[in-house]
Formats: C-alpha cells, sequence, structure tokens
C-alpha cells in the first residue's frame, strides 16, 4: 500500500467523523433475545485423560513473569479430523520445590471426549518456560507446524508428517535471544504464499533483576512499567525451510512496548496483512502493511491504540469478529483489573471506534482481570457471543481490593444479534460455574457435533472443558480452507456465507489470537433456522470463489469452487 498526502488529508477527515459518534446519545433499546439458546456442561479433565496440571513455577518469590504465564493451542496435529490439545506449562524457578519437571504436553483427541497423553512419542514436551504459542504449516506439507515462545529462547517443532515432531529453531533461524516472549503470529507478510511469523516480546527481565513492591506490609509481584520493554521480532520465510530475521528492515522496531497478544489479518482491506499487538499499560499497536512486508505504526490514526477515555490499559489479549451482523470485522481487548474489556467497532476498513458502552457489556467486568476472549455462536443462532477467562496473579489481592479474588468464575455474555449483549453465565451451564484463576483460552469443536467447546488454562491447576450442546436445532455449519496458490492454511483469507434468505456473515483465518494463544483454523457458523446455501471465499491469493452448501462440514480447496 503506497500513501500520498492525499490519501492522509482523506483518511484524516474520516476518521473525524468515526470519532463523532463518541458523543452521540443512543435512545434505550431492548436485546432481543431472551434466552441462552445452549448448554455449555464442565467436563472433568480427569474423566477425559487429562492429567495435565499447569504451574507457574511455585517459586513463592514473585517473579514477573509469573504474572503472564498460561497459554495453549487447539489443532489437528495428525490429521486424523479430531482437534486436538497442546498445554504450554512453565518451568521451575529459583525457590522452586517441584519433585518434577514440567513440560509442554499434548492430548491426542480420540473422539467422544476421550484424550490420551502423546507428548513424549511426539517430541512436543518442550521443558522451557512457555508464554505464547502459534501453529502452522509453514513448509507447506499439509501438516502442523509448533512455535513456542519462552522466558528464554523460542522453540520450533517441526512436524515431520508421521505424529512426531522435531524441535528446529536455531536450524530454522528462530531461535531468538533470551527473552521473556509473548503472543504470535503467523501470517503471510508479503504475499509470496508461505506463513511468515511475527514474535510479541513483553520485558526486559533476568533473575538478577527481580525484585517485588510493598503495599501495606504486604509483597506482591511488579508489572511491566518496572522494567525496559523488549522489541518485537518480524522473521520472514525463505520458502527454504529456513527464516530471516526482518525485524529493523520492515519497520516493526520502531516502536517498543511490553506486548502480548497478537493477531493478524487485513484490517484496512487493501489485500495486504497488517499486525494488531495489544500492549500492556501502553498503547497498543497497529502495524499497517504496505504491501511488502514494511510496516507503519496507524494505532491512533485506526482508533485502536486507546480506549474511549483515551487511557492505555493493560491489554492482554485480543480477538476479531463481526459482532454487530455489518459485515465488519472487529477487535475485542481484555484488560487489567479496573478496565473494561474494550469492543474497538470497525466502521469501515482502517477505522474503529470505541463501542464498549453501546455494546451494553457487563460492567462488573472491571472488577476483575480478563485474559482469554471468544467471539463464538455458542448457541447457532447467527451472532457472535463473547467469553472472557478471568483470574488474578496477586496472591495478596484480597489485601488491597475485596472486589474481586485470585480464583473468579468466567464470563459468558449473550449477543442479542446487533452487537448488544447481556450476561448469561449463571443460564449457560455448568462450565461457568467453575472458580479458578484462568488465562488462555481455545475454542473448537472437541466431538464433531457442530457446537463450539472451550478448554481453558488455569494458572496452578487443572485445566477447564466445556462441553457446548446446542438445544435449539439451528442450523450449523463447518468450513476448512486449504489454499493451493497461497498459503496453505489459507490464513487470510475471508469468508462470507448466505442464508437462503439472503442474511449473510463473515470470518477471517487468522493463525494466533486470545491470550497468546491458538485456535480457530475451523470456521463455525450458525443461521438459526434460515439455512445456509453459499459460501464466498476471498483467498489471500486474492481470487474469489463462490460454493455450494453441501452438507454441515466442509472442506473447501482453493481452485475447486462450484460450477
Amino acid at each position: 500500500m503506497r500513501w500520498s498526502v492525499k490519501r492522509w488529508l482523506k483518511r484524516i477527515v474520516i476518521a473525524m467523523g468515526v470519532f463523532a459518534p463518541c458523543i452521540w446519545i443512543p435512545t434505550p433499546i431492548v436485546c432481543g433475545q431472551t434466552k441462552f439458546g445452549a448448554t455449555i456442561a464442565d467436563v472433568a479433565a480427569t474423566e477425559c485423560g487429562i492429567d495435565f496440571i499447569h504451574t507457574d513455577g511455585q517459586s513463592g518469590k514473585r517473579y514477573m513473569v509469573e504474572t503472564v504465564i498460561g497459554s495453549l493451542a487447539l489443532f489437528d496435529y495428525d490429521n486424523d479430523g479430531l482437534i486436538d490439545i497442546y498445554f504450554v506449562d512453565g518451568a521451575a524457578l529459583p525457590g522452586s520445590n517441584l519433585d518434577y519437571v514440567p513440560s509442554n504436553r499434548l492430548y491426542r483427541n480420540l473422539g467422544n471426549w476421550r484424550f490420551v497423553d502423546v507428548t513424549k512419542e511426539s517430541g512436543l514436551g518442550d521443558t522451557g518456560y512457555g508464554m505464547g504459542v502459534v501453529v502452522g504449516d509453514y513448509d507447506q506439507d499439509g501438516d502442523a507446524d509448533v512455535f513456542v515462545s519462552n522466558f528464554g529462547h523460542n522453540a520450533f517443532y517441526v512436524n515431520q508428517g508421521d505424529g512426531t515432531f522435531l524441535e528446529q529453531s536455531k536450524t530454522c533461524g528462530i531461535g531468538g535471544p533470551m527473552r521473556v516472549g509473548a503472543g504470535n503470529s503467523f501470517f503471510d507478510m508479503d504475499n509470496d504464499g508461505d506463513l511468515d511469523l511475527y514474535c510479541a516480546s513483553y520485558v526486559h527481565f533476568q533473575f538478577d533483576e527481580h525484585r517485588v513492591r510493598i503495599i501495606n506490609s504486604y509483597e506482591f509481584h511488579t508489572g511491566p512499567n518496572d522494567y525496559r520493554p523488549a522489541a518485537d521480532f518480524l522473521y520472514r520465510n525463505d520458502g527454504d525451510g529456513k527464516f530471516t530475521d526482518v525485524s529493523e528492515w520492515s519497520g516493526i522496531t520502531k516502536q517498543i512496548a511490553p506486548g502480548m497478544g497478537v493477531l493478524a489479518a487485513d484490517f484496512d482491506d487493501d489485500n495486504d496483512i497488517d499486525l494488531f499487538v495489544a500492549n500492556d499499560q501502553q498503547p497498543n499497536f497497529l502495524l499497517t502493511n504496505d504491501g511488502t512486508g514494511r510496516f507503519q505504526f496507524d494505532e491512533l490514526l485506526a482508533g485502536v491504540a486507546f480506549d474511549r477515555t483515551g487511557k492505555a490499559n493493560g491489554n492482554m489479549g485480543v480477538e476479531y469478529a463481526d459482532l454487530d451482523g455489518d459485515l465488519q470485522l472487529d477487535l475485542i481487548t481484555t484488560t487489567y483489573q479496573d478496565e473494561m474489556p474494550v469492543y474497538y467497532r470497525r466502521n469501515q476498513p482502517g477505522l474503529f471506534t470505541d463501542a464498549t458502552n453501546l455494546a451494553r457489556l457487563d460492567t462488573t467486568l472491571t472488577a476483575h482481570v480478563t485474559w482469554g476472549a471468544g467471539a463464538v455462536d455458542f448457541d447457532n443462532d447467527g451472532d457472535r457471543d463473547l467469553f472472557f477467562a478471568c483470574g488474578h496473579f496477586l496472591d495478596n489481592i484480597r489485601f488491597i481490593d475485596d472486589r474481586t479474588s485470585v480464583k473468579v468464575a468466567n464470563y459468558l455474555l449473550v449477543n442479542d444479534g446487533k452487537g448488544r449483549f447481556r450476561n448469561a453465565s449463571k443460564e449457560a451451564g455448568s462450565a461457568l460455574q467453575v472458580v479458578e484463576s484462568s488465562r488462555g483460552a481455545g475454542f473448537d469443536d472437541l466431538d464433531n457435533d457442530g457446537d463450539v467447546d472451550f478448554v481453558i488454562v488455569n494458572v496452578n491447576a487443572a485445566p477447564s472443558l466445556g462441553r457446548t450442546d446446542s438445544n435449539t436445532g439451528n442450523d450449523r455449519l463447518s468450513l476448512r480452507l486449504i489454499g493451493t496458490t497461497g498459503n496453505r492454511d489459507a490464513v487470510g483469507s475471508t469468508v462470507w456465507v448466505t442464508t437462503v434468505s439472503g442474511k449473510k456473515q463473515v470470518q477471517a483465518t487468522i493463525a494466533g489470537r486470545g491470550y497468546e494463544s491458538h485456535y480457530g483454523s475451523r470456521l463455525y457458523f450458525g443461521s438459526g433456522d434460515d439455512k445456509m446455501a453459499t459460501i464466498e471465499v476471498k483467498w489471500p491469493s486474492g481470487r474469489v470463489e463462490t460454493f455450494a452448501r453441501h452438507g454441515d462440514s466442509m472442506v473447501l480447496i482453493e481452485g475447486q469452487s462450484s460450477p
């Protein structure tokens, strides 16, 4: 994308018009949906064969890195049609008394809510202090590779196609320096057909820099402002199995902040992929791609640097979905205590407005720290509901704030179809009654019944699993995309589904989202009693194809559209 003075002036004028609605006072509205049309049941991890127990290192020293841990990936590692679960774990820290060596764990999905631990045979048992994870087919061989950002050096596991992985970070050129890793995203930065890799960093921290904060004679963990922010990294896929560090060349290091969640998508609809980085207590980044893989910082112009009050939040995770049915994909960020999650509604390509108040997100969320997020149509009624994973990391929080706790219940907000929400947590089922200190959350159909389930990482505890059962009989459709002229995962595609009556929905394919996690390699649509009829795909290559709907689960291959 090429910039000119004329184009800049035009965008500024448009932005002024976008910000004007912030002072508009809406008329009273009544939410249309009165009942949540699904039940989400708590499924005990051990009953499924999952014996993973997360650890933050349990040092007792209150190291800063303990506060930002907890991610996972949901993906089909062995191409058997079932979504598997990969948990990212911590490691022993100085002062820990752990009597075992923690490692990341991979659980193979056997179907019918049964899983088996295949960590050892798969080779995915990384023992570093894990922070974030993302999955993508970087070598275009038809299977999923796994990148893990650590407090330490990165780890990159290349899928061998036989159920095993080899750690190849140094060979591939993405081992990286010693750092506090964060969220990551696979995307095609230069439209050459393969997946490049963006890696956010948090802060510079070593154990000799450790400190604690004292409040009313109690010790507390420190935060990002107690350390220097660290630069992010961008690795270009060279197409020969290796990557080149192009961080400085690309322009992404011109600004530095404590990065957390990362999401890559075409935010301005100019046919290249841009980047959003959720930063902790500093303005978010929106990095606009010029089409060649060079980026400029456009978060102020785009309206996503700050919230509606002009505040830089303690942003954690990020989600991307059309919440109000206007066929514009919106951004949602999770935040720290005393801050609301923020709903950045896209008004037009590249321009967003904070619509949190207009969306009527439950203000009791303000008391809690929110982490993982999912915009999911749990009851297949044609709109996206919002899930927020909650929990504090300050073990002494009770001495300074009685509104929240280390362990709290998560939230499910039901969409009325127009982007306005009400809290349905108490009626949604037993999975929403679980009280833990939750972090990363992933959303996918674990039992292939057409309903989207969830998995949550809980700090120093077993994970939570929620089994969704829609009780409405609503139409549902799952899609898997395979690119042939662009990247094989079709990351960067946009998909529109149209019902018999002509109503449309839109989603984008993304690798890396939520709280430093990965989910959503498959796309899920619901449409109530209005049957879905056609699917239109805009592939990363720019090709647009229309497919006729056949069945409830479809694999769409580029170049094989309906006649």
